[in-house]
């Protein structure tokens, strides 16, 4: 019988599926978000998550999963990361891609702190934490390449609240679930914004034996 699997095999082996670039590094500094991840939420239960294996599976590689979608939808600009939580997918999406800016928006007190530890701990100079929600991204006068949310709201209401808030950017990329449910959200949006472009593309976390997907709206 061979010997079941570590963490820390399952997170190597995860990068190498997803084909992030310097899979080594990405580890390395996955291992000290994780570390960090799995002090603070026995406290403040920022994620539901049975073991370090689980944290892996479920949030780091899903957040990971869309990570080329992200990559080609910023073009090079900015990443709005809104209701970033503990960081995802922020924090994965910003060890695999140190190119671009990283821009978390969270309005729990708590958990900027989390992100602002994490930020310095990691050595993430591509990481900003940005206090409040849509409305105070707007404000800051920045335009994004793309903005990510993955579990924040469904896609009709997320996309009508950026359009209230006047926040700018190119393309927005929704971790979604199942795909049937996701085309569901999509028939939402067309209906009250059918000029807009919206896509589904399915996408696979290495070792979660579950649909998922990103829906990718385009302005």
């Amino acid at each position: 019988m061979s010997p079941q699997p570590t963490p820390a095999d399952v997170l190597r082996e995860g990068l190498e599926q997803l084909s992030v670039r310097n899979p080594g590094e990405s580890a390395r500094l996955l291992d000290l978000y994780l570390d960090e991840l799995e002090r603070w939420n026995p406290r403040f239960g920022f994620i539901k998550a049975a073991s370090r294996q689980e944290l892996i599976v479920k949030h780091v590689l899903d957040s990971l999963s869309a990570w080329k979608q992200v990559q080609e939808e910023a073009g090079g600009g900015r990443v709005l990361d809104v209701g970033s939580g503990a960081g995802l997918p922020g924090i994965p999406l910003a060890i695999a891609l140190p190119e671009l800016t990283f821009c978390l928006l969270e309005r729990s007190l708590k958990k900027i702190s989390f992100l602002r530890t994490c930020k310095a701990l990691l050595g993430l100079k591509g990481i900003n934490v940005l206090p409040g929600g849509l409305p105070d991204a707007a404000a800051a006068g920045a335009s994004y390449g793309v903005v990510t949310f993955r579990a924040v709201a469904p896609l009709s209401r997320f996309t009508e609240d950026a359009r209230r808030s006047g926040l700018r950017c190119r393309a927005i990329v929704a971790y979604k679930g199942r795909i049937e449910r996701a085309h569901a959200e999509v028939d939402d949006v067309r209906r009250l914004a059918p000029s807009l472009n919206v896509d589904v593309v399915p996408v696979a976390a290495p070792f979660l034996d579950e649909e998922r997907c990103v829906v990718i709206v385009r302005y």
